[in-house]
């Protein structure tokens, strides 16, 4: 006759490590996922100032500029911050839209905004 001892036993160990490590494997994807769409909001941002800057310096005045400001992202219109600066020979334009956040993330780990400042000299 065979005794089993549970003592030494790896029944449930695998359950036990999926559940230490499952915490970690979805923060890590969700940082992934964030860190993506924060750097696409980055993009969008950038070309809505240099679109809206080409306009400046070719003589536009400042509710145009962020009229085409807005139309380079019409998406992030609503929250879009446009900030326009004119000097006797450039004019520079500042675009700020907060940051979407999709993941449950801890604050410190995305940012606030994401902001773009293109200059152009006047043509």
């Amino acid at each position: 006759m065979r005794v089993h001892s549970k003592v030494g036993s790896d029944q449930g160990a695998s359950a036990v490590e999926f559940a230490i490590v499952l915490p970690l494997l979805a923060v890590l994807l969700f940082g992934i996922i964030q860190y993506g769409f924060t750097f696409f909001e980055y993009i969008q941002v950038a070309q809505s100032a240099r679109e809206a800057v080409r306009w400046g310096a070719l003589g536009s005045t400042d509710a145009e500029v962020r009229a085409k400001a807005v139309a380079a992202a019409p998406t992030m219109a609503s929250t879009m911050a446009v900030t326009i600066a004119r000097t006797a020979d450039s004019v520079s334009v500042t675009v700020t839209q907060p940051v979407t956040r999709l993941a449950p993330l801890p604050a410190i780990a995305v940012p606030v905004s994401v902001s773009s400042t293109a200059v152009q000299r006047k043509e």
